[in-house]
């Protein structure tokens, strides 16, 4: 696992990466989780689930910075990159 910076980097940068296609207060939840609130993980998770739920569509480049971001908690086998990697990456 990566250092505590270094997962708040990788989830920052997901987030930044996501920013064209998610909704404004979706962006400010995530960014509050990662930044505000120590909680990087909460953090993505949500974006994940963002995504799906408004069944937004992302690019293979960005969803690598978000399995990155997942990887760098132990968190890239999870059931919600799974279910991202198979329904809103548009490879």
């Amino acid at each position: 696992m990566d250092t505590r910076q270094s997962r708040i980097d990788r989830c920052n940068q997901a987030l930044e990466a996501a920013r064209s296609v998610i909704p404004a207060d979706l962006y400010a939840v995530v960014y509050d989780c990662i930044n505000r609130h120590d909680e990087a993980g909460l953090g993505i998770e949500t974006l994940i689930d963002g995504l799906s739920e408004l069944e937004l569509r992302i690019t293979s480049e960005q969803f690598a910075l978000i399995e990155a971001a997942m990887d760098s908690m132990g968190l890239a086998d999870s059931s919600r990159v799974s279910y991202l990697r198979d329904h809103n990456v548009a490879f």
